[in-house]
C-alpha cells in the first residue's frame, strides 16, 4: 500500500491561491484542489474545516496584495497613486480583480481599509484641511466610483494591457477634474 500524501496547510494554500489566480475563486472545490495536488480531498479537510475557510483566507491574501498595489508611489499625488494602483492590479492581477471587486460585496472591509488609507493621505493635503468629513468622504466616492469602473473595463479587457501612462492619462483626465471641480465648487460657495 503507498505512503499516504501528507500535505502541510501552507502547500494547500499556495496551490489553492495559484488557482485562484488563474481560475478565480469559483474554480477552487475540494475535489479540484484535489486533483492540482495529485491527492484525495482528506488531507484539504485535514487542514481547513470548510472551502470557505480556505476561500476567505484566500481573499484576504488577495486584498493584501491589493493594497501594496494602491500604495505604490507612482507619483507624488496620492490619490493618483491608488488610482492607478487600483487599475494596475486589474490588469496584472485580473482573476483577483474579479473575484474580490466583482463579487457579492466579498470585499466590504477591504473598500473600509482603503478608504481608512485614503482618509489619512487626505489629512496630510493641505486641500483637504479644512473639509467636513461628510464631504472628504463623498469626494473619495465619487473618485471610487470612476476608479473602479476603470478598473473594470481593464479587468474584463475593454482597455487591453493599458499602460501606466494611459491610465495616469485617464485618472487625470476625468476623475482628477472631477475632484478639483467638486472642491472649487465647495470653496466657491463656502466663502
Amino acid at each position: 500500500m503507498p505512503k499516504k500524501a501528507i500535505f502541510k496547510r501552507e502547500q494547500i494554500h499556495e496551490k489553492a491561491f495559484e488557482m485562484f489566480e488563474k481560475h478565480g475563486l469559483d474554480d477552487i472545490t475540494a475535489r479540484n484542489l484535489a486533483k492540482a495536488l495529485n491527492c484525495s480531498p482528506a488531507p484539504i479537510y485535514s487542514c481547513y474545516s470548510s472551502m470557505d475557510e480556505l476561500k476567505t483566507e484566500l481573499i484576504e491574501r488577495a486584498k493584501k496584495i491589493f493594497l501594496e498595489y494602491v500604495i505604490r508611489p507612482e507619483t507624488d499625488m496620492v490619490f493618483l497613486n491608488s488610482g492607478i494602483g487600483l487599475c494596475a492590479f486589474a490588469r496584472e492581477e485580473k482573476q483577483l480583480f474579479k473575484s474580490i471587486f466583482l463579487r457579492d460585496n466579498s470585499y466590504g472591509n477591504l473598500l473600509k481599509k482603503f478608504r481608512d488609507l485614503m482618509k489619512v493621505e487626505m489629512e496630510k493635503d493641505e486641500r483637504f484641511e479644512n473639509l467636513p468629513t461628510e464631504f472628504k468622504h463623498d469626494l473619495f466616492l465619487d473618485c471610487w466610483l470612476f476608479g473602479h469602473g476603470l478598473a473594470t473595463l481593464i479587468a474584463t479587457d475593454y482597455f487591453e494591457n493599458p499602460t501606466n501612462d494611459f491610465i495616469k492619462d485617464k485618472l487625470l483626465n476625468s476623475a482628477a477634474v472631477m475632484l478639483y471641480k467638486k472642491l472649487d465648487d465647495f470653496n466657491s460657495k463656502n466663502k
